[in-house]
């Protein structure tokens, strides 16, 4: 299996009966350039050499049937089909009613999980409610993000 790299390196396959992927095959990705980093231990990122979150700081996770996403303090990340506007879009691309540029998740430099609709066609549902085009909503630990109308993610603040 040949290492992931540039900002599909967040998406983290499902796992379905596999053994769990050894502790290192997780890469994050650098809250400011988006670069991969190789250790997320590190204190300084590698490309822009900007300060790196430690541990402890909070991380969002969003538990798709399709793969997690990881996102970081300060970290956008665009959800959809289109993997020039997603970054992680081998994650949405078997599902047609999940928009191009469906939403965008997010953590504050607080600690508090965010998520926009970004003009979807079917909308993007947290805990079964539709979020108005453009409107943020805050996510919390266990809440159930839904991309139009089968494509449902468990968030995970940690």
């Amino acid at each position: 299996m040949q290492p992931q790299h540039g900002r599909e390196a967040t998406l983290l396959p499902a796992e379905q009966g596999q053994r769990p992927p050894a502790p290192d095959s997780t890469a994050f990705m650098c809250p400011y350039c988006e670069a991969v980093l190789t250790n997320p231990a590190a204190a300084q990122c590698d490309s822009c050499l900007r300060p790196l979150p430690q541990k402890g700081t909070p991380v969002l996770r969003v538990q798709f049937p399709t793969g997690e996403l990881k996102v970081s303090v300060g970290q956008h990340l665009v959800l959809g089909r289109d993997a020039g506007q997603s970054p992680v879009a081998a994650t949405f691309t078997q599902y047609d009613n999940v928009s191009r540029r469906h939403s965008t998740v997010w953590l504050d430099p607080a600690g508090t999980a965010w998520v926009r609709d970004e003009g979807s066609t079917n909308g993007t549902f947290v805990n079964g409610e539709r979020l108005p085009r453009g409107v943020e909503a805050p996510l919390r630990d266990g809440d159930q993000l839904r991309l139009a109308a089968d494509v449902t993610g468990t968030v995970q603040l940690n």
